[in-house]
């Protein structure tokens, strides 16, 4: 979708000036072009689209033509050329053209009939994407599950069992058997598990096995015993809610630890703060989780074990195949870091002297802090929104607030198209965060160049109490589509502001908006700020009204209920 355009665009742009002598030649052939794939296509909608990307890319074309040389549509050709060639060798995709180039006398015809159908080819795969562009933005679920029931995997699970009874740790503190230390038997069953089709078929069920590698992590795997109680040491870490490793800024790529639960477990459970789940692990279950941005706490029930609660902690690195180096290099400093931080945490679970309880009280203030950091604005979009600062130094004096003022709305509109596998609480936290950015960006600027405008000042306070209002009768969960994405029941608000204004959240921030649009000063400083606000808001609305999902949920009740009733009729 970037090299193939940009080759058509040097041939376009060449194409244009070897026939400027001749009048309306050029517009005859991309005519007839788009005539002739309008008969052999035969998929109407599929020329619609070709046709009116064709127009783009024309009319990109007609400004170039002016200043571009042959060498430039050369260089142009070439460029898209080799970057599509190289997107290959780094997806390691084999490219269409390579699988009929010089195996028969008459590829150069295949060839051309290829080039000829580049452009709907290009849709037609983006089309039948295995995922849409909108999920690279969405906050998706990356928490897995599954649940060993298979007579092996109850083997070895019964051989670790065995050898913690028989290691008989103190029950007053956390033990910890490492992986690449245990005997060979206990080892084996170790290996076994962690290995079994059922942990591997829970990650290719998350991640396409043809476009992610899924490797394990032995140095980091333990044996986790957990203890009685967790007083002022640093077991009091795992009471606490936690994200295990630092690297949550590593783009793509992830380090999942899986808990799996070896013996019965009555007593501790164990949430996900972000994604809303959670819950005993006992016999078999198995949860994996990003080590890196997973927030995570277990807490006591009631009701006691028997028994010490036996879990296996087993890593894996997951990472797209084409990063190769770059996904296995997460793995290495994942590693790194638990090394160091297991060292530091054995020396404060029983902190002897001052200097290790105040090693312990930094360990735990170190992980609450953490906590905070990602729970409410996410260590990611910091270091997005300290970059975008950073380039737009060296960009444009407007460029952070172009690149930070319209991000929650393509995450609402991104969420909302894909909807299935969203992580609740990750998505609140970024939308949250981006339009706060977004609002600071109009509240500095508006007053920056304020001046005295009461049309303008009641607007805003008008515009924003009503879609504050609204914010109030739905509640925060409502608000961020909370029904859309499965974590609620609907609470239908039939007072005010919905009995008032159709939409009244989105009504009333457009009206907020246009008041600050209304201020002459501020329009003139930013004539184009408050306009693409409305543009944004506006095709959401436009998006809700098109994807009414309890529209589709009558319809789908009301056909159910026609379907049951033809059922009886032919019964009867």
């Amino acid at each position: 979708m970037i090299t193939t355009p940009m080759g058509v665009v040097a041939s376009l742009v060449a194409l244009r000036q070897a026939t400027v002598t001749f009048e309306y030649v050029y517009e005859v052939i991309l005519i007839l072009y788009l005539m002739s794939l309008f008969v052999t296509l035969g998929n109407f909608r599929l020329w619609l689209a070709t046709t009116a990307w064709m127009a783009g890319l024309a009319a990109v074309a007609e400004r170039l033509v002016p200043t571009f040389t042959d060498s430039d549509c050369a260089k142009l050709l070439a460029a898209g050329f080799l970057g599509q060639e190289l997107a290959h060798l780094i997806t390691g995709e084999k490219t269409f053209q390579s699988t009929y180039q010089f195996k028969t006398l008459s590829w150069p015809v295949m060839l051309l009939e290829h080039t000829y159908f580049l452009l709907p080819l290009c849709i037609d795969a983006l089309i039948h994407m295995p995922e849409s562009f909108a999920s690279w933005i969405v906050a998706h679920n990356f928490v897995v599950r599954c649940k060993l029931t298979d007579a092996n995997d109850k083997k070895a699970m019964k051989t670790i069992v065995d050898f913690v009874t028989e290691e008989d740790p103190a029950r007053d503190c956390t033990a910890h058997w490492w992986y690449q230390k245990l005997n060979s038997d206990v080892r084996d069953a170790f290996t076994h598990v962690m290995e079994c089709p059922e942990i591997l078929g829970m990650f290719q069920k998350r991640f396409r096995s043809d476009a992610y590698a899924i490797e394990t992590i032995p140095a980091m795997n333990e044996i986790y015993v957990s203890s009685s109680h967790h007083d002022n040491n640093s077991d009091t870490v795992f009471y606490t809610q936690h994200c295990d490793g630092p690297w949550s800024v590593y783009p793509f790529c992830h380090v999942y630890r899986v808990m799996l639960a070896v013996n019965e477990n009555v007593q501790v459970e164990t949430h996900f703060t972000m994604e809303g789940g959670g819950g005993c692990l006992s016999d078999g279950d198995a949860v994996g989780f990003d080590y890196n941005r997973e927030i995570h706490v277990i807490s006591d029930l009631p009701t006691k074990n028997k028994d010490r609660r036996i879990t296996c902690k087993m890593h894996y690195v997951v990472y797209p195949r084409c990063f190769g180096r770059f996904g296995k290099l997460l793995g290495i400093l994942t590693t790194w870091y638990n090394t160091n931080a297991r060292n530091l945490f054995l020396a404060t679970i029983k902190p002897r002297g001052l200097i290790w309880k105040f090693m312990a009280w930094v360990v735990v203030f170190t992980t609450k802090r953490v906590r905070e950091l990602e729970k409410y604005a996410g260590l990611n979009n910091v270091m997005t929104t300290v970059a975008l600062y950073v380039l737009g130094q060296y960009i444009h004096p407007r460029f952070f607030m172009c690149a930070t003022s319209f991000t929650h709305y393509c995450m609402y509109i991104a969420t909302y198209h894909v909807r299935t596998g969203i992580n609740f609480g990750v998505f609140k936290r970024n939308v949250v965060y981006f339009k706060a950015i977004a609002l600071t960006h109009l509240c500095v600027n508006y007053i920056a160049n304020f001046t005295y405008d009461p049309v303008s000042i009641a607007m805003i306070l008008m515009g924003y109490g009503l879609s504050t209002s609204a914010v109030m009768a739905l509640g925060i969960d409502q608000t961020y589509f909370g029904v859309e994405l499965g974590v609620m029941e609907p609470n239908f608000v039939s007072g005010f502001p919905y009995n008032v204004v159709p939409h009244p959240m989105i009504v009333g921030s457009m009206i907020g908006l246009l008041g600050l649009h209304k201020m002459d000063t501020f329009r003139t400083a930013l004539p184009y700020l408050v306009p693409m606000h409305c543009f944004m808001y506006f095709t959401h609305m436009v998006q809700e009204q098109a994807q009414d999902i309890y529209r589709n949920a009558e319809e789908r009740k009301a056909n159910s209920v026609k379907r049951s009733n033809r059922e009886k009729a032919k019964a009867a």
